[in-house]
């Protein structure tokens, strides 16, 4: 549909009329028409530059919100790099993702006309110095764009690549990159629409959002279509966690059926496929279906293969009556798995990556079914994989870092594969892939390597070829993940103190020089790694440092319970320590399990705050969270698993207790 000036300026009437304070006036002379008009030209002159408009809602009418308008979708997600670069944390609650627009209200109902959903960012700021602060950044923003040449926001990445960046956000936990990629996946248009639902039932899965995944609207038509082995488990283990968990743990075995017949629609139809390659809570729903369904072949399948069986252990009352149940005149044999022996079968790592590096169709079911996850570790296979890699064009390079993210998922913490991830991150420097969704993998592929214990000469190398370049993309805007890196240098042994000062000098230097652009938090978490490292840099006192401004802050806050969940220990203990020194009257509590316990339950519905790092998790254990939430609590998911990942979440949630109890 055509922009026109007459639908433009139809939508800045409905715009600042019902549910906007903020009116314009025939008065162009009046201070706010004087201070709109820029950003009223804007509106008006359709461009690279998004448009930046303010609001004022009856409910809080002190406080000034900011939309963020994008032209489209494609548009919105460069609109989301800048606002990271020009506003971000400093001056807002900024989460890098556009706003849902509630079509019911009449202001977000004219932005839904004029430029559709999926499109817009609201920037709400904690004080009112603050929010003075992002509207005099983001007059700069529309001011810089507007000075550089036009560009084509539609021109996007290859969707294989956009693919490969998903996989490796979802491994390494950078969860707003994982969110950014899929909204540009869609974007395309080069991904049907049954594959979308399966990558946002994927990345549901993994941040344990049971709730939101069994709500998706198009769930019916991605269980009626046979689901990969991978969505079928998590749709299973998000109805153990939302259906029948809780009955089960009572031994109420009649409310569990109840409860799973009631959310019936949800189950895929398939029951019997690739069952040993299901999670164990999956089990439980399939076992507990095949049972109402009186699926004998199923139930054959579960009770009469011992793995299986053995796997089946939590509540052997349940199944010695299920067992009980069955006619005795069936007793159907496990079919033997079959394949086509035309095809080729992958069945394991070197050949995985030869396979798809070259690109041969075999290649892709491994990945879509999630086969590797039964082979050997890559450490079994580390040099073969690391030659595997090694030398290839750029064709192949790019279809190669497609494998990152399920190596980073498969990785054993205890015996890394830091060969062939050395590998990787030569691709990612050598190509200059420093995407988000990028440096999220280069930080999980720095710490694979640091765990290995590399000898002086590896160790230098590493960090003088991330040092070579750092100028490349550490800025301020990207503080979070640069000291995340920087953790891991205090954090991991050091064979060379002059190779790890080096790299040190060249990710604080830059957040040193613009210290004024970071939050309290990481102004401190950037301070302390300085005097560790011995960087030795000048970290000038600012106004935010003091209890200065107005308006509610941390220091406010009541003994609240936070929980920090991670797999990393050294991680927690050094967010924990940061955070008491913030606020040292919260009640801080660190978990690390990989599947739910009485203690994990306790403390999740204790917690008034609770912030998990995703990097290696499981569902097991992040549904498991989500499911024993106390009902007012507030959750957060951190974008990595380092210091400063957990640290920047954690503070945006007691940011947003703030704002919930101080509006």
């Amino acid at each position: 549909m055509t922009l026109t000036s007459d639908r433009i300026e139809s939508f800045l009437a409905a715009f600042f009329g019902t549910g906007n304070s903020v009116s314009l006036t025939d008065d162009q002379t009046s201070a706010l028409n004087q201070w709109l008009a820029p950003f009223l030209q804007v509106a008006r002159q359709p461009s690279d530059i998004p448009i930046v408009l303010p609001r004022r809602t009856p409910t809080q009418p002190d406080r000034r919100l900011a939309y963020v308008i994008a032209w489209d979708p494609a548009h919105a997600t460069l609109v989301a790099e800048l606002l990271t670069a020009f506003v971000g944390p400093t001056y807002s609650y900024f989460d890098g993702l556009p706003a849902t627009l509630d079509p019911d209200d009449p202001v977000e109902r004219a932005i839904i006309d004029l430029v559709g959903p999926d499109t817009t960012f609201i920037l709400r700021s904690p004080t009112a110095e603050h929010e003075s602060g992002a509207w005099r950044a983001l007059r700069q923003m529309q001011s810089t764009v507007g000075r550089r040449p036009a560009r084509n926001w539609h021109i996007p990445k290859p969707v294989g690549r956009l693919l490969g960046e998903f996989e490796v956000a979802l491994a390494a936990g950078d969860n707003t990159a994982s969110a950014a990629v899929l909204e540009q996946l869609a974007a395309t248009g080069g991904l049907g629409g049954s594959n979308l639902n399966n990558l946002r039932i994927k990345r549901l899965a993994r941040l344990g959002r049971d709730d939101e995944l069994l709500g998706l609207p198009a769930l019916a038509d991605v269980t009626a279509a046979d689901p990969p082995t991978p969505i079928r488990d998590a749709i299973f283990a998000a109805l153990y966690n939302h259906s029948i968990a809780a009955a089960l743990d009572r031994h109420d075995y009649d409310a569990a059926r109840s409860r799973l017949i009631a959310d019936g629609a949800a189950m895929p139809a398939n029951l019997n496929a690739s069952l040993a390659e299901l999670s164990t809570d999956a089990l439980w729903v399939v076992l507990l279906a095949a049972d109402l369904r009186n699926d004998q072949t199923t139930l054959s399948k579960l009770l009469g293969d011992p793995d299986l069986r053995r796997r089946l252990d939590r509540y052997p009352d349940l199944v010695a009556s299920i067992e009980q149940g069955r006619p005795k005149s069936r007793t159907a044999p496990v079919p033997a798995p079959t394949t086509d022996r035309a095809d080729q079968v992958i069945a394991s790592w070197v050949e995985l990556a030869h396979a798809h590096a070259h690109g041969k169709p075999a290649a892709t079911a491994p990945l879509r079914q999630e086969t590797w996850r039964a082979w050997p570790k890559p450490h079994t296979v580390d040099q073969e994989l690391a030659a595997t890699i090694t030398g290839l064009d750029n064709v192949q390079s790019e279809r190669t870092w497609q494998l990152l993210g399920p190596f980073l998922d498969a990785d054993d913490y205890g015996l890394p594969a830091s060969r062939t991830a050395t590998e990787f991150l030569q691709l990612a420097l050598v190509h200059n892939w420093f995407s988000p969704a990028d440096l999220a993998g280069i930080v999980a592929l720095a710490e694979t390597i640091l765990r290995s214990s590399p000898d002086r000469a590896t160790y230098a190398a590493l960090l003088d070829d991330l040092a070579s370049e750092a100028d490349r993309w550490v800025s301020p805007d990207r503080a979070v993940i640069v000291l995340d890196l920087a953790d891991l240098l205090v954090r991991m042994p050091c064979p060379d103190d002059e190779a790890r000062l080096r790299l040190a000098i060249r990710l604080l230097t830059p957040l040193a020089g613009h210290a004024g652009r970071l939050d309290d938090d990481l102004r401190r978490l950037a301070r302390q790694l300085n005097d560790e490292l011995g960087t030795n840099l000048t970290w000038p006192q600012l106004a935010g440092d003091d209890q200065s401004l107005s308006g509610p802050t941390l220091t406010d806050l009541p003994p609240l319970k936070v929980m920090l969940y991670s797999l990393d220990e050294a991680a927690l203990a050094r967010t924990k320590a940061v955070l008491n020194q913030l606020v040292p009257q919260l009640n801080i509590h660190t978990a690390s399990g990989h599947v739910g316990s009485s203690q994990l339950k306790q403390h999740s519905q204790r917690s008034d705050i609770i912030v998990l790092a995703t990097r290696c998790a499981t569902h097991a254990a992040t549904g498991f969270i989500r499911a024993h939430l106390a009902a007012d609590a507030i959750i957060d998911e951190a974008d990595g698993s380092g210091s400063a990942s957990l640290l920047r979440a954690a503070t945006a949630a007691l940011q947003t207790w703030l704002s919930r109890h101080h509006s």
